[in-house]
């Protein structure tokens, strides 16, 4: 809920469990009249809430929310948001909405660990069923619950992966087409993710200004690319003949309507060019040589896209001469006598 004032009247703004917008007037142009009456509803809502008992299906509810799903989230949410509910049914299919609880997927969490599931795994499909119980919750179809209780399993961190130039250079040269040297190079020089690989259309594609327009799907998040010199080329290259209106056009080898069309190939190529390769360790290439270069970590943040800097400190370990060196910039000190209230070498007052 808000508070909100409309041509100096006050409103409490809300959702309605069907999950649609609602106003009601304070009928008051007083804010602190407004503020209180504000306060009684909300008070009056929450009690409403928490002796809430809902009987939806679970069924229905699934219906409903992957409904909303598909319009307002990514191909990948509405994936791993499907694995998770198959790994809680596979353990205990409830009946009602409100049979799911932080016990059920404590429960789920515990199975997924005895059946021998990865931490990341694991810990992934806990985030997208609890994502979802909190959207019921926001919908009004139960009362809210203590999710943080299912807590995240510890993973270690370890060490990115990437390619040396002599190993871009192979798996370029095993490349059986145009459209596959462009999947390497927006991947090395640019450090694009597969969906934006996928999805980069030519318009995106701005050779006047030298970059790249990137959008997620689904996302209010974008950046621009700068192009490197042998990227602008080859796109240059592919577009005189493109036919499609996407930049990555690998022809028969993969189907664009399979989620996985480029990481299914793709370990073809890594083979042929013999070297230990998958798709996404060529954003990591991209992002370490830019590091080891001394580009800064935010400022690769803002190429890659990362929401936060912390994603990009796992390239922090490829910086120590960049650290060293700024540690020698600091200006010499003088070292001055130590204070005569100490005697010489003892660390104790006299």
């Amino acid at each position: 809920m808000a508070l909100i004032q409309r041509f100096g009247v006050y409103y409490a703004d809300f959702r309605v469990p069907n999950g649609k917008r609602s106003r009601i007037s304070l009928q008051t142009t007083n804010l602190r009249v407004a503020k209180d009456k504000y306060a009684e509803l909300v008070s009056r809502r929450k009690k409403a809430k928490e002796n809430l008992i809902v009987d939806m299906e679970w069924d229905a509810f699934k219906d409903r929310l992957f409904r909303f799903m598909s319009a307002e989230r990514s191909e990948s949410t509405i994936r791993w948001t499907k694995l998770a509910i198959k790994r809680m049914e596979d353990f205990n299919t409830p009946r009602l909405l409100r049979d799911v609880t932080p016990n059920l997927l404590q429960g789920t969490k515990e199975y997924m660990i005895n059946e021998g599931f990865g931490k990341h795994n694991i810990n992934r499909c806990m985030q997208a069923l609890k994502a979802i119980m909190r959207l019921a919750e926001k919908w009004d179809l139960m009362p809210e619950q203590k999710w943080k209780a299912v807590g995240k399993l510890k993973t270690p961190k370890g060490r990115v992966v990437f390619h040396t130039d002599e190993e871009i250079d192979k798996l370029l040269a095993a490349c059986p087409s145009l459209g596959w040297r462009i999947v390497v190079l927006l991947g090395a020089d640019a450090g694009l993710r597969r969906g934006e690989i996928a999805h980069l259309r030519w318009q995106d594609v701005d050779f006047e200004n030298n970059q790249l327009y990137i959008a997620p799907d689904k996302t209010e998040n974008f950046r621009f690319v700068p192009m490197t010199p042998t990227l602008k080329e080859t796109l240059l290259q592919a577009q005189n003949g493109a036919k499609s209106e996407y930049v990555v056009d690998v022809g028969r080898e993969s189907s664009r309507n399979s989620k996985d069309f480029l990481t299914s190939y793709y370990p073809r190529i890594a083979k042929a060019a013999g070297v230990k390769s998958f798709l996404h360790k060529l954003r990591h290439t991209y992002a370490s040589q830019l590091v080891q270069k001394g580009i800064s970590l935010y400022e690769v943040s803002k190429l890659l896209g990362h929401s936060s800097i912390q994603m990009t400190e796992i390239y922090a370990h490829l910086v120590p001469a960049d650290l060293q060196r700024a540690a020698k910039c600091m200006t010499p000190r003088k070292m001055p006598e130590f204070n005569s209230l100490f005697e010489s070498g003892s660390g104790t007052a006299k």
